[in-house]
């Protein structure tokens, strides 16, 4: 996205102007009333001395002017996972000395452009994300931008503009969508942590397919600003690790409240040391099995089988594991693929900033966005333009009522979790239903590549976008072939360091799984 230059200066619609923009929103005006509205109008859009006078009243804070890396070529990129190298060295101590760290290209580091894994022209930005913050205050260098589904709508990595990132273990396989090159980075080697964003399971399905570990945290928990949103209540700003251990150190490093964070919850979150997890162990820990998770008609063999091999291993490291029913999650997904249409769009016509929340807008980045959809409209995601058509049509057609009937559901789900986690600890499910598939080669179809994301593979990580609950997805095993498979822990709101305990203990049980 480019900034195509400032934003003019403000002025009142002309009569004309306001006949055309109430046709926008279906408003029939009488004869002559536009010129009857204008004065009032005048008063609503002639603010632009009061911009003026308080530019500069709440600052931003810009890092010194930076190298924006380079493009690597085929040889430095074995497994295509980077969009773009760099390095930009952090504090010279702290939780993440000495470690490095990839970012998924639709999280802002300032002064390096950020492409959304998108054909639409890129944007550099001016200020860093709050996670990049956190990450070069702890001492993290962050070596590069990584790979991911164009504007982050698929989920297997074969929409982005840049190609699909490779699985190590196979490079025939994905690396999984839509933060593939967040999973690829960290297995291989070429990063020792990243950042996924997980938006329907964006960052839990790299980890499974690669054999990883990746935390979504608790709604809220870890600040989402400076990340090009898909909806302020699905975003999740996710760690990805070879090890339990990596991806507690760095969650502990960017959780807690931000003042400029979108997201809304009702206390400051609090950051916790998830490490001490490890020491607590599982013994008496409540951990349910959702049986409607291990469905057969859903899940392949290999995932099922190595999912109780997972709950007998914590049931040998002294958790007390049983099974529970959560009817709801048979919809989840289904409910998801139509909701997320709705959320986005909501997104994407309030240029990329949303609304309803005291969060901080970054004009800079919203000028870009608007320009960019305006003029380069044509180069959109088929599948961003797909939920983009689908809104509209629901809401001229219906009046939005399906999609209220969806938020109530996506409540009713949430709270069936939130109940059964009264009753129990945590609760234990297939990551996803599926070993990591053979890539799509050739003229694809777009109906074709959307049905692979949406057939089943989110089946077992969109429910926990809606509910907000924190999930860790952690290696289970592998199939006849030798392709990962996962186990994800899923806690109460806020109790993430719980999840860890049984995360920990799963991975001492089995070891860990890569190298």
């Amino acid at each position: 996205m480019s900034v195509g230059g400032a934003a003019p200066p403000l002025r009142p619609p002309t009569a004309e102007e306001i006949d055309h923009l109430a046709r926008l929103d279906g408003i029939e005006l009488e004869s002559g009333e536009a010129g009857r509205l204008a004065p009032v109008i005048a008063t609503l859009t002639t603010f632009q001395d009061l911009l003026d006078r308080l530019e500069g009243e709440l600052a931003l804070p810009s890092p010194p002017r930076r190298d924006p890396g380079y493009v690597p070529q085929p040889e430095d990129n074995p497994f295509n996972s980077f969009v773009r190298r760099c390095h930009v060295e952090g504090a010279r101590d702290g939780l993440l000395a000495g470690s490095t760290v990839g970012l998924k290209d639709n999280i802002a580091l300032a002064g390096v452009p950020t492409t959304n894994g998108s054909r639409l022209t890129s944007y550099t930005p001016a200020h860093d994300a709050v996670v990049v913050e956190r990450i070069l205050a702890a001492g993290g260098t962050i070596v590069g931008k990584l790979n991911m589904d164009d504007f982050g709508a698929s989920g297997l990595g074969e929409t982005s503009a840049f190609g699909p990132a490779l699985n190590p273990i196979d490079t025939t396989r994905s690396a999984g969508g839509s933060s593939g090159g967040s999973g690829s980075a960290v297995r291989s080697g070429e990063v020792d942590l990243s950042l996924g964003v997980d938006q329907g399971g964006s960052g839990r399905i790299p980890a499974s397919f690669c054999g990883v570990v990746a935390v979504k945290p608790t709604h809220g928990l870890v600040p989402s600003w400076g990340v090009t949103h898909i909806d302020h209540t699905i975003d999740f700003v996710t760690p990805l690790a070879r090890t339990v251990e990596g991806a507690a150190r760095l969650l502990g490093v960017i959780a807690g409240g931000d003042w400029r964070d979108p997201q809304w919850v009702r206390a400051q979150p609090q950051p916790a040391d998830y490490l001490r997890s490890q020491e607590e162990g599982v013994a008496g820990l409540r951990v349910g099995v959702v049986r409607e998770s291990v469905d057969p008609g859903v899940c392949d063999g290999a995932v099922i089988e190595n999912l109780r091999s997972a709950a007998a291993a914590l049931r040998g490291e002294g958790a007390v594991v049983g099974e529970v029913s959560l009817p709801l999650w048979r919809d989840g997904l289904a409910l998801f693929l139509p909701y997320i249409g709705h959320l986005f769009s909501d997104i994407f016509r309030s240029e990329g900033q949303g609304t309803g929340h005291l969060g901080v807008y970054d004009p800079q980045a919203m000028d870009a966005f608007a320009r960019t959809r305006r003029s380069e409209s044509v180069l959109l995601a088929s599948q961003v333009k797909s939920w983009l058509i689908a809104d509209r049509y629901v809401h001229e057609r219906y009046f939005g009522v399906p999609y209220a009937r969806l938020h109530n559901a996506r409540l009713a789900l949430r709270q069936q979790i939130t109940v059964c986690l009264e009753q129990w600890d945590a609760l234990l499910t297939p990551t996803l239903p599926m070993t990591a598939p053979k890539l799509l080669t050739g003229d694809v179809d777009f109906a074709e590549v959307s049905e692979r994301t949406a057939a089943r593979l989110c089946y077992n990580t969109a429910p926990l976008n809606l509910s907000g609950h924190p999930a860790i997805s952690v290696p289970s095993g592998v199939d006849e072939t030798g392709l990962p498979t996962g186990a994800q822990i899923v806690s109460s709101h806020f109790a993430d360091g719980t999840a860890f305990r049984a995360a920990f203990a799963l991975e001492r049980a089995t070891g860990p799984f890569v190298p």
